[in-house]
């Protein structure tokens, strides 16, 4: 096989943007392997910066270490966990998505540099909905979070260049067999039909009925969810995407409706896929500040980061308290549980009760 026929795989996206379908699918090629999500570059960049310590940036130059000398350290680390996974399920290569990915692009492209990025985005409105519904955002806030997760990503395919492809949700779901023909030549790898079928190749190998985010294996590619959202969606919502209309013209979505246009592309590009080279981000981007805001929180004084903590956890736990979404949280459980336990645990939800403490009795 090619270099880039046996390189590793990395999918980034933000959350409900059909990451999980792609990866699905991806698992489903004959020589390909991709685990569930595993968040690994999280523990990768606390052995880089050690994590609530002042001095935990640059330690292992105090041993005598450079940052280059780590990286091959960590690529063969973490690359050695993938490959023995790939091995077990019979394929000679793999990859990895996990949506918070999108801030470390560019760092796995350093400990990584053989590595190919597959990036995927989807209209803000139908992501910002779907996120309403399933994990009980906001619509303000789904769509900040789609703003400034796609600026990241955008901005790490842009230092990647040709080593990263873009693809879009409603292309994927609309076109599979075209859009999926040009991923396999930019991975380098053969096609194989069994990408068509991952609903019926991920039952065979025994995967769960439901995987992250909820999404169930055994449904097929359907294009009627490229935009069935936009009827859920209220006058005010629609004014709330006007703040991404930029961005999201940058990958071919008007704000106004949700139509998709032709993808952006220059010379050369292929047909559903955009290089990471040839990405570009609007002059102001309108989701710079609310990215900025979330870094300055994290180095603030820590009695306002506190304060705005408990604030979020008051949030949350006012929404965890609400009936309908005890009743999301127990059919969530039972999709991915198969034990006694696991009915036990969702019937306490439904309840309102502690979860693990009735389920235990």
């Amino acid at each position: 096989m090619s270099e880039a026929g046996t390189a590793p795989i990395f999918v980034v996206g933000s959350m409900r943007s059909g990451s999980t379908l792609l990866r699905l699918i991806l698992d489903s090629h004959p020589d390909i392997a991709s685990p569930g999500e595993t968040g690994f570059m999280g523990g990768l960049r606390a052995v880089k910066e050690v994590p609530g310590w002042k001095s935990g940036r640059g330690w292992y130059e105090r041993v005598g270490w450079t940052e280059p000398e780590l990286d091959v350290r960590l690529h063969d680390f973490y690359a050695g966990i993938f490959e023995r996974f790939a091995r077990q399920e019979g394929k000679s290569r793999w990859a990895e998505k996990t949506p918070f990915h999108t801030e470390h692009v560019q760092e796995m492209a350093q400990v990584f540099p053989e590595a190919l990025f597959v990036g995927i985005v989807r209209h803000p409105g139908g992501v910002a909905t779907s996120l309403c519904r399933r994990f009980h955002y906001g619509f303000d806030e789904a769509v900040s979070y789609w703003g400034a997760t796609n600026t990241r990503m955008v901005e790490g395919a842009r230092a990647v260049g040709d080593r990263f492809a873009l693809l879009r949700y409603e292309d994927l779901v609309r076109h599979g067999e075209a859009v999926l023909h040009e991923l396999v030549q930019f991975l380098g790898a053969p096609w194989s039909p069994s990408m068509l079928n991952h609903h019926e190749v991920q039952p065979e190998k025994g995967a769960p009925r439901a995987v992250e985010g909820s999404t169930v294996t055994t449904d097929p590619i359907d294009a009627g969810r490229a935009d069935h959202w936009w009827s859920d969606i209220s006058i005010e919502d629609r004014r709330s995407l006007d703040r991404v209309a930029e961005l999201a013209a940058c990958f071919g979505y008007s704000v106004e409706e949700p139509i998709v246009r032709g993808l952006p592309r220059s010379r050369g590009d292929q047909r559903w896929l955009r290089r990471g080279g040839k990405l570009e981000l609007p002059p102001t981007p309108a989701t710079a500040v609310a990215h900025d805001n979330a870094v300055l929180m994290a180095q603030g004084d820590p009695v306002e980061l506190a304060r705005r903590l408990l604030k979020v956890e008051q949030a949350l736990a006012r929404a965890r308290s609400r009936r309908a979404v005890r009743f999301a949280d127990a059919v969530r459980t039972v999709q991915h549980g198969r034990s006694l336990h696991d009915l036990r645990k969702a019937y306490a939800m439904v309840r309102g009760a502690d979860g693990g403490a009735t389920a235990s009795r």
